[in-house]
């Protein structure tokens, strides 16, 4: 305990006494403490999101809270019957739900780097609604340590490029054509080489319904790796992707357990052009490939007459990154799906999926964005069913 009495002394002593005090005060802890320093840091933004949406074969199923109308997915495109009439639908949302928070801490702790992450927002969530206070529940998004060269926790798949992913006004530029998940998973990192066990899952839907089947039945982990090529030019990255598609479920009287081999492979990068230009690219080809891509529009398998078919599938994406001057830029962004589905698929599969994106952002300070987006995009299912959507968007953004 730290004792402090009263002396009468004149200013220069009473300074000097304060300031002994105060270095006695901030020392006493950390002597007492055996635990190494650590750095810790509070990070995230704050966003609001305007999004005009015109659709022209019905309404995004989900209503206000739905989530093909706080961000563009692909899946979520209304489609109908060649010739349908009278389907337009136009709708207005205004939504902070991509607003995100984290918390990291950095410690080197016996000549060793430890490092935790948490971070979360509030999209997808189903809680809340807009009649009165818009609460919505937050959602984990991250949630891992690293120790020297290996990670155990939730965080972007080992098979995705985020290095990839083109500068956007929506909470995602490209959802056709790139690798998109987040899942628990122990990485090993040696260099410019990454391996990581991750979990499984399988999507796989009912032949006969389109239904999605039971999911959590995997007993052998997913296998995702990738090599990095890079310099002053930027980076090139190579990834793959091996794994197991199970079913296992009662179905009446007949018991079904079956298991295929899935993989993927992809090539990703971001290739600079003069001093501030860039262009991102991403291209995917896989087998059961399914749910790593395009945000779930293409399933891992179906499972016709009792036995698993996986499905084949291509993702490609390119953008084009332009810098008007230090405070402003735009991009061109194109991506595109094509899925070839096992004959005997239901006609409510998904065929194909394409949008174009172009945006203007401004920075007038540099933690504040403010931006304005033009989407078109289109869908089409294996019955021959289509939609098409048109979305213009306006999102203000401040990073902490």
């Amino acid at each position: 305990m730290l004792t402090i009495k009263k002396i009468n002394t004149g200013k220069f002593a009473r300074d000097c006494l304060y300031t002994s005090i105060a270095a006695a005060i901030i020392a006493t802890p950390l002597a007492a403490s055996a635990a190494p320093a650590a750095d810790f840091t509070i990070g995230g933004f704050a966003k609001l999101s305007v999004l005009y949406t015109d659709t022209d074969s019905g309404s995004i199923a989900g209503g206000a809270g739905g989530i093909g109308r706080t961000f563009y997915v692909p899946s979520t495109i209304p489609v109908a019957p060649a010739g349908s009439s009278d389907l337009d639908h136009q709708t207005l949302d205004f939504t902070a739900r991509e607003t995100r928070f984290n918390f990291k801490v950095v410690k080197d702790i016996d000549g060793h780097k430890v490092t935790g992450f948490i971070e979360a927002d509030f999209l997808t969530t189903t809680e809340g609604n807009e009649v009165v206070s818009n609460s919505y529940a937050p959602r984990l998004r991250h949630a891992f340590f690293k120790f020297d060269n290996w990670l155990f926790g939730q965080t972007w798949s080992t098979f995705q490029d985020t290095g990839a992913l083109p500068q956007a006004v929506d909470f995602l530029g490209s959802p056709e054509g790139i690798v998109f998940i987040r899942q628990p998973q122990v990485r090993y990192t040696a260099g410019d080489f990454q391996i990581a066990l991750e979990n499984p899952e399988s999507y796989v839907s009912n032949a006969t319904t389109g239904d999605a089947l039971d999911r959590d039945v995997g007993s052998v982990p997913d296998l995702a790796a990738n090599y990095k090529f890079k310099g002053g030019w930027g980076h090139v990255r190579l990834n793959g992707l091996v794994r197991q598609i199970t079913v296992d479920q009662d179905a009446g009287a007949t018991k079904i357990d079956e298991s295929e081999t899935g993989f993927g492979a992809g090539l990703s990068g971001k290739i600079k052009v003069g001093a501030s230009d860039n262009i991102k690219f991403s291209a995917n080809i896989g087998d059961g490939m399914g749910r790593y891509t395009s945000l779930g529009l293409v399933k891992d398998a179906i499972l016709i007459n009792g036995k698993i078919e996986t499905v084949e599938s291509t993702a490609v994406s390119a953008s084009y990154h332009h810098a008007w001057n230090a405070k402003s830029s735009s991009n061109l962004i194109l991506s595109a799906a094509n899925i070839d589905n096992p004959t005997g698929a239901a006609g409510t599969e998904n065929k194909s999926a394409d949008s174009i994106q172009i945006n203007y952002l401004w920075s007038p300070v540099k933690p504040v964005t403010y931006g304005v987006m033009f989407l078109t995009a289109n869908r089409e299912t294996e019955n021959g069913n289509e939609g098409k959507l048109n979305r213009v968007q306006f999102a203000a953004t401040y990073k902490f």
